[in-house]
């Protein structure tokens, strides 16, 4: 992968709202009469729930779909294989396919709002080809529909005790508004990460699911990421936020959506750095190379 890929592997989206500013060119205020809003502790971070009588069982694998109210289900194998296991979360002509690769419960979100949702457990027959194992249709109706970006997910995957949680409460438990946490906590994978070249080739080769502790200690990663860090610091601290995944003009990409009360889901352009407003991505941040194209989003996580 060339340099001026790397570039584009991680953009950070969020909007100009208060001012509507377009270019840098527009330099407005950094809003200073945000409202102000009460910080969050490590006993205050939300963690999906797996307990429930409500499962979808097989022999390889289960999924406890007892808390779809609160936007996820939670999904583990029953025993090691040596045949790939997949969940599918469909709902109307869009699909998730996720790997199920750990026997202790995972949460997986329900992101594409109320209705019908249909989910199926598959296993690897020969090549490319899966068995359906059980499936099962439901009529979902969450009673928040930020709680599926409220809650660690596989993508987005954080427990009690990792060091992420304390880093993240620990960063903005002097900001008073959520404007300002978004802004430090976007500063902190800036000053924290640095691009892994050898593991945006392995990428290339396979799926590779973020893991949050190796990027704490490791202070590397790709997109995906820098994208999974960020969102989950902001998860942690009661921020609604989404990982994208989807397409630039260079290649295929991960970046976040944030949910501004008030404004809804900001995403590109951001415009924000210490007094002014500034186009804020991580990776362009520390690139110095300020790119102005289209993104096109295929899947929230």
């Amino acid at each position: 992968m060339n340099k001026m890929k790397k570039v584009f592997l991680l953009m950070l989206t969020l909007s100009c709202f208060l001012f509507g500013c377009s270019s840098q060119k527009d330099v407005k205020e950094y809003p200073s009469d945000y409202p102000d809003s009460s910080g969050y502790g490590i006993d205050d971070i939300y963690y999906p729930d797996n307990s429930g009588q409500k499962i979808l069982s097989s022999d390889i694998a289960n999924v406890n779909y007892s808390h779809i109210d609160q936007g996820y289900v939670t999904a583990s194998l029953n025993h090691k294989s040596e045949q790939k296991i997949k969940l599918l979360i469909r709902k109307g002509e869009k699909s998730y396919y996720y790997d199920l690769i750990n026997q202790n419960p995972v949460a997986f979100p329900l992101q594409m709002g109320n209705g019908k949702y249909y989910l199926g457990i598959y296993e690897n027959v020969e090549g490319d080809n899966y068995a359906m194992k059980k499936s099962l249709t439901l009529d979902v109706q969450i009673k928040d529909e930020l709680s599926p970006f409220l809650y660690p997910n596989q993508l987005v995957d954080y427990q009690p005790g990792d060091k992420i949680t304390s880093i993240a409460i620990d960063i903005v438990k002097k900001d008073k508004n959520d404007l300002q946490r978004i802004q430090n906590i976007y500063n902190y994978v800036v000053d924290n990460i640095t691009y892994d070249d050898e593991k945006a080739v392995e990428a290339t080769q396979k799926y590779l699911i973020p893991n949050l502790n190796n990027i704490i200690k490791n202070k590397t990663g790709i997109c995906f990421d820098y994208a999974s860090m960020m969102v989950a610091m902001l998860r942690i601290n009661h921020i609604p936020a989404r990982l994208i995944c989807g397409d630039t003009d260079v290649e295929y990409h991960a970046w976040v959506e944030v949910y501004i009360e008030g404004e809804g889901w900001i995403n590109p352009d951001i415009f924000m750095d210490k007094g002014t407003w500034t186009r804020m991505d991580p990776t362009f941040a520390s690139s110095k190379f300020d790119y102005n194209g289209k993104y096109q989003a295929i899947y929230y996580y």
